[in-house]
């Protein structure tokens, strides 16, 4: 929902005129947002001040913009990123396509999944994890750079496990998607997380002369979902 400014009037210096605009700017805002509310718009939606998500309308640049976007529910995100996950797995078995788990806080949701994400709060962590041990495998591993200044030295990609989906699943692939789609009232990331498996895989611990061969937890590939600050004063 967009806000323009109208009838501004004559203000007599360039200082007042930034000022009148502003004041405006916000004035219109808030009286535009509460007659939408009235018509049963979000009544917390997410600001977008000048372009950028949930900076304080109250900063707007004087001849500036202030719009207001409905939160988009996490039920939402998750379900299409869920979808695209399912998507560009590779398939063989089916295993893995058939994997794709939505968690809620640590635990597993099993049933309706639009229903159990429909009361999340800020503070609740939602994920989607694959459980299957080869999981990683299939991600291979973006570019990366180590070190710093001179001695900082740049890793080549790795291809993923599988030929039909040499860029991995999760992170290269559906990730940024997520980001392009929902990224402007939610925060996404990707990690390995350790799950309540038992699997075991050698790992080294440790640097330079104390670096030793350890069996440690194996890791998952996730992408977790997060409710942005609205942008709105309390």
């Amino acid at each position: 929902m967009g806000v323009t400014v109208q009838h501004i009037g004559a203000p007599t210096t360039l200082k007042g005129l930034g000022e009148w605009v502003k004041a405006n700017t916000i004035e219109v805002a808030e009286r535009a947002l509460r007659e939408e509310v009235g018509r049963g718009f979000d009544n917390k939606p997410v600001v977008i001040t000048d372009g950028v998500p949930r900076r304080d309308y109250t900063q707007v640049r004087p001849f500036g913009k202030i719009e207001f976007t409905r939160r988009p529910q996490m039920a939402d995100a998750v379900l299409w990123a869920l979808d695209q996950l399912r998507q560009k797995s590779p398939l063989r078995s089916g295993r893995y396509v058939q994997s794709h788990a939505v968690l809620l806080n640590g635990a597993e949701i099993t049933g309706d999944l639009r229903s159990a994400l429909a009361a999340v709060k800020e503070t609740d962590r939602v994920q989607i994890v694959n459980p299957q041990p080869y999981a990683k495998k299939i991600e291979g591993r973006r570019a990366r750079s180590r070190g710093r200044g001179a001695n900082r030295v740049k890793t080549s990609a790795v291809e993923g496990l599988s030929r039909q989906a040499p860029r991995g699943v999760y992170e290269r692939v559906v990730l940024p998607l997520l980001v392009r789609r929902y990224g402007r009232s939610m925060f996404f990331d990707f990690k390995y997380v350790k799950l309540n498996t038992g699997l075991k895989v050698k790992g080294y611990q440790g640097g330079g002369a104390s670096r030793k061969r350890i069996m440690r937890d194996h890791v998952y590939p996730s992408l977790n979902f997060f409710i942005k600050p609205t942008g709105l004063a309390n």
